[in-house]
């Protein structure tokens, strides 16, 4: 692959990584605006999307169309790099305990300051020109890139440390990493890469910069995107649920309608009160039901999986599902419900008060209810009959 090859792909990777680092700032804003450390984090991601955004080749060329920025070359870009230095050291000052607000943006200005004058001094017209048409010595570039390493690399630092930390989080881990690496990347393309080019002239480093820039794009958005993936794929886990038991809870709510809770006053339900709702009246209906069996039935139940060689962890499941059929054929029939009698073995219809348990065990119920185990259960038939192997349903 020539050199050229190798730039024109960086640049596409770089322009891809913008769009998505800015995709992914939008999506993270509304809830990282209630939160201060989250908000900073998002505010120097927002610095760096900027940097890069403004160095891509339309939006250069959008800029210098204008009358604003025709005559400034590249020197508002290079000033917007400064900046988003300043939010990048902002954010490590303060998630340290030691935020300087003032002297992190005074010396962003002081640089940028310094910066204008030697574009317009003893290096005229730097901020136009690439670090291959600067000459070694350049203060400006050399000024510029301590500037941005003087920011990222404490980032980077700051994150890999925490993400050793929280190995408890694998999550937060994966996240920190990501971060730590992003700016990593930056600091290699400020530091080694930059000041080598400066130094060397190797054009080989040059066909690299595109894609060093783009590794650190793609880098930050996926650790800032990372715990929008974990909400999504919690919704999709959430929705899931909620659809693997409309089934039953469809059939019970029409057994037994009084389960069903008030609407609420809200237009739009979110998807955890939408499955708890549904969890509470699924299991309203259950212990309505209950009172159409009795006992025996239950113990029958419970007796018919285990026989039937059921998962361990699914025998009260299966066990519920089995009697269900019967309470919803007895109550069909207009059979009056008496008062259940307590477990003899103390059991509890479920693992317990978890939401996550209950939504578990009523999905094994539902997923039961059309299993050939609870199919061949009756009440009237004997134990002796379920230890016997049946060709039909066995399992």
């Amino acid at each position: 692959m020539t050199m050229a090859a190798v730039y024109s792909f960086g640049s596409d990777f770089m322009l891809v990584g913008a769009l998505l680092l800015w995709l992914v700032i939008l999506l993270r804003a509304p809830v990282a605006l209630r939160s201060t450390q989250q908000r900073r984090l998002l505010l120097a991601a927002t610095g760096i999307a900027g940097s890069v955004t403004v160095y891509l080749d339309p939006v250069t060329a959008a800029l210098n169309s204008t009358f604003v920025f025709a005559n400034s070359c590249g020197l508002f870009m290079n000033i917007w790099g400064v900046a988003s230095s300043a939010f990048i050291l902002d954010f490590v000052l303060a998630a340290l305990d030691r935020r300087r607000p003032w002297l992190v943006y005074g010396w962003a200005a002081g640089v940028s300051v310094t910066l204008i004058a030697l574009n317009a001094t003893i290096s005229p017209h730097a901020g136009c020109v690439s670090t291959v048409q600067a000459e070694w010595y350049s203060p400006f570039w050399w000024l510029l890139s301590a500037a941005h390493v003087v920011a990222v690399v404490p980032c980077a630092m700051l994150c890999a440390r925490y993400a050793y930390r929280a190995q408890s989080a694998p999550t937060l881990r994966t996240g920190l990493a990501l971060l730590a690496a992003g700016f990593a990347s930056s600091a290699v393309f400020w530091g080694p890469v930059v000041l080598g080019v400066l130094l060397l002239r190797p054009m080989w480093l040059v066909a690299l910069f595109p894609l060093n820039i783009g590794l650190t794009t793609w880098l930050i958005a996926a650790g800032i995107a990372l715990p929008l993936v974990l909400e999504l794929r919690q919704l999709a886990a959430k929705l899931r649920s909620l659809h693997g038991l409309d089934p039953l809870w469809r059939e019970l709510v029409a057994a037994a309608p009084g389960v069903r809770l008030p609407e609420p006053g809200m237009r739009r339900w979110s998807t955890d009160l939408r499955l708890y709702r549904r969890v509470i009246e699924i299991r309203d209906a259950i212990l309505i039901l209950r009172d159409y069996v009795s006992t025996e039935t239950v113990t029958r139940a419970r007796e018919h999986a285990l026989a039937r060689g059921v998962q361990p962890d699914t025998v009260e499941a299966t066990a519920t599902a089995c009697w269900l059929t019967v309470a919803l054929a007895a109550k069909a029939r207009g059979v009056t419900p008496e008062p259940a009698e307590p477990d003899p073995e103390g059991r509890r219809l479920g693992p317990g008060d978890d939401l996550s348990g209950e939504v578990d065990f009523l999905r094994s119920v539902s997923s039961a209810r059309t299993s050939a185990v609870v199919a061949t259960f009756s009440p009237a038939r004997s134990a002796e009959d379920d230890s016997r192997p049946r060709k039909e349903g066995h399992r």
